[in-house]
This record gives C-alpha cells, structure tokens and sequence, in this order.
C-alpha cells in the first residue's frame, strides 16, 4: 500500500510563506516610503501614532531640515503664540520643529522614546525641554508615567543592542517602579525583572530571551509601520513638500510683540491659588523633596542613554518661577538648589544645558503658574533652537 508524499504540501507551504514574506517586505517598504514623505507634515501632529509609536520618529531623524524637540505639556498648549512648532513652521531658517510630547512626559518616559529610535539618533541633534517642577517632588505622579508608557518603546530599549548591559540594568529597576504598566506584557515584565537583579544567572536567562524579544520587537515594528501610515493616509490635507518660506528673522522685533502679548495675558491671567507663607519659611521641606526627588535619578540616566546611543543633544531647562517659590515661601538661595544642580549633572556627561536663570523673576516668560512657557518664553527657546541647529555659540542671554 502505497503513501502520498508529504513534499507537495511542504513546498506549497513554504510558497505560501514565501509569498506572504514578499507581501510584508513590500508592505514595509510602501509604508517607509510614505513615512518618509509626509513626516514633515506631522510636525504639529501629536497623535498617538506619532508619541507612543517608534517610525514616525525615527523618520524625522532622517529628514535633515527637521529638528526633533521632546518635552511635555508645554508642546501641546497650541493657543499660546510662538510654539516652536508654529514659529519653525514654514522653515523661515531652513528647518521645522518636531515635537514629540504629551503631559506628564517625564526623564523616564523621554530616554524610552530615543532608546527606541536607537541607532538612527547617532550623530543627530535633538532637543529636549525640561519642566523644572518634576525635580520639587519626591516622586513623579504614576498616572503620568502610566499615561505615556509605550511596550513597543520599552520593548525596544529592553531588548536594545546599542545601549550597556549595566545601562539597561539601571532603567529596568526604575521602569519596575510603575508595574501596573507590565501587568498585560508577560515577557517585557520577566525580562526587566532579570535585567533589574543583574546576578550572572539573569544576565544567561537574558540573552536567551533575547531573540524572543527581538521577534516580538519585530512584529511590533511591523505593526506599527502599518498603523503610522494608516494615520497618514486618514489625513486627506497632509502636504507632501511643505510651504519653505526663507527670510532673516528680526528677534528683536518678535520680542517685542510677545512682551505684548505675554502682558496682555498676565492681565487677563487669574490671580495665583498658592498658600502664601513668610519669607524663606518653606526653604527646608522644599529642599528636601528636592534632594529626594526620582527625576535626578531619571534625568542622569536619559543622559547616559543620550551619550551611549551618540546623540547631540541640547538640553532646554525652563527657569524656577521665582515669583510662585517665593509666594510659597521658597527663598532665592534655596530655588538655587535646581539650576545648580541640573547644570552640575549636565557637565558631568558633557551634555550643552541652557537654564534661562535672567528670567526666574519675570512673570511674562511664563503663561501660568505651572511649567507653560508663554509667548515670550518660547521666544528665547526658538532663539536657542535656531542658534542650536545652524551650530551657533549658545547662551542663556541671547542678545535680542
């Protein structure tokens, strides 16, 4: 009794596979291709597809007239005049802004974003805005971190080949303070587990999750390439060449009419709700959740992710709002404690910090009593964008 032979099934599957696999690449492709084209015409885009995916981002790396800015709540407050995505909109010196940022987007949640991007960020300029206010308290409020937590970007910084074992070690611990975010992501969660102990035995059962995890980084990549271009294309008046208009910009003009606007505002502005205590009398518990606070620990390691991943970074700090601290009952020698601070940590890993120390006391550099810079105080930061990416000297008190 004779038996059919298996072999004709097994080559129609593996054509079925070859196929398919074809399909995918050439899926791949289309989708970077659009990518490409239209992530320019993302710029003031803040969707989901852009914040917590990974391929509109590492497109934008690859564009050289856009310079990629991460930062919080401030990137998204559209109503205020002179956002960096509004003021570089039409490239008047020869580049876009790109922000990348939601509320809450803390140090933690930031090094997640550029270790996924990974190796396309060598050797690139990147931006990054810093809200001093994450630094006064012990610890960051979890529904923030929870709010911007991405798997595929922490499963790409977990299972990275560009970033130090003792690097991702030191990220793992911080990443397993917020569990609730693991709960649905098994092998991310075991993972960072092992990563987080370090003994020899974690670092053999690492290596051999590794390919899983690169397998599923994959699938993810995959997916999220699709759901980026989907996006695209569900935005029927996205421009494939943006509107360039070149021209000298008068920053001494533009100055001018934000002081305007940024006093108009401040009139208009409701009065501050903090308690008001007596001068300096809150200096000691303020500089205790200072000396506490989680965000050193977060801010030092966004920037050893920023030198192994051999990024150029500039490092954006707005200033204290000195008239709140002091309302507060935070003296001038104690606010101190921030900039000295951040600029010290900033030094040790060579990373250029510009802290706008001249306006802490100037209530028109900010829009409101949290950390929103007003139509003023993105005037000085669009300076120091424009001066950062045509590689110009940077200072804290351009001359405007």
């Amino acid at each position: 009794m004779s038996h059919a032979s298996p072999k004709p099934h097994l080559a129609a599957a593996l054509a079925a596979l070859l196929v398919a696999g074809i399909a995918l690449t050439a899926g791949l492709v289309w989708c970077r291709n659009i990518e490409s084209r239209y992530v320019e015409a993302l710029s003031r885009d803040l969707s989901e597809a852009k914040l917590q995916g990974v391929a509109l981002q590492r497109a934008a790396f690859s564009q050289p007239d856009l310079l990629v800015l991460y930062g919080s709540s401030e990137l998204v407050r559209d109503d205020i005049p002179n956002t960096a995505a509004q003021f570089f909109e039409d490239y008047p010196t020869g580049f876009r802004v790109f922000p990348v940022g939601k509320g809450g987007t803390a140090a933690l949640s930031t090094l997640q974003k550029l270790a996924a991007v990974g190796k396309e960020l060598a050797g690139r300029k990147v931006a990054i805005s810093i809200s001093p206010s994450y630094f006064f308290e012990e610890t960051v409020d979890p529904t923030y971190y929870e709010g911007n937590f991405s798997a595929l970007q922490a499963g790409e910084l977990t299972f990275s080949d560009s970033l130090s074992f003792s690097l991702k070690r030191a990220i793992a611990r911080r990443m397993l303070a917020y569990p609730s975010t693991l709960d649905d992501h098994w092998l991310l969660q075991r993972t960072l587990a092992r990563l987080a102990r370090g003994t020899t035995l974690d670092h053999a059962l690492y290596y051999l999750a590794l390919p899983l995890g690169r397998l599923q980084n994959a699938v993810g990549r995959a997916q999220d390439h699709f759901e980026a271009t989907l996006h695209i294309l569900d935005q029927p008046k996205l421009a494939e060449s943006p509107e360039k208009r070149r021209r000298v910009l008068n920053w001494r003009q533009t100055l001018r009419r934000a002081h305007v606007i940024a006093k108009g505002v401040a009139a208009k502005a409701k009065k501050s709700t903090l308690p008001r205590r007596p001068h300096g009398s809150f200096d000691t518990t303020w500089l205790a959740r200072v000396n506490k606070a989680t965000e050193w620990t977060d801010y030092e390691l966004l920037l050893r992710t920023l030198q192994e991943l051999g990024a150029r970074p500039l490092m954006l700090s707005m200033p204290v709002h000195g008239e709140d601290l002091e309302q507060v009952g935070v003296s001038p020698k104690a606010r101190a404690a921030y900039p000295q601070r951040i600029q010290q940590l900033s030094a040790r890993y060579s990373t250029p910090l510009v802290y706008f120390h001249e306006h802490e006391d100037d209530p028109w550099f900010f829009h409101d009593h949290f950390d929103h810079l007003g139509a003023k105080g993105w005037v000085y930061y669009n300076k120091m964008l424009d001066d950062f990416y045509h590689e110009r000297p940077l200072t804290s008190s351009p001359n405007l």
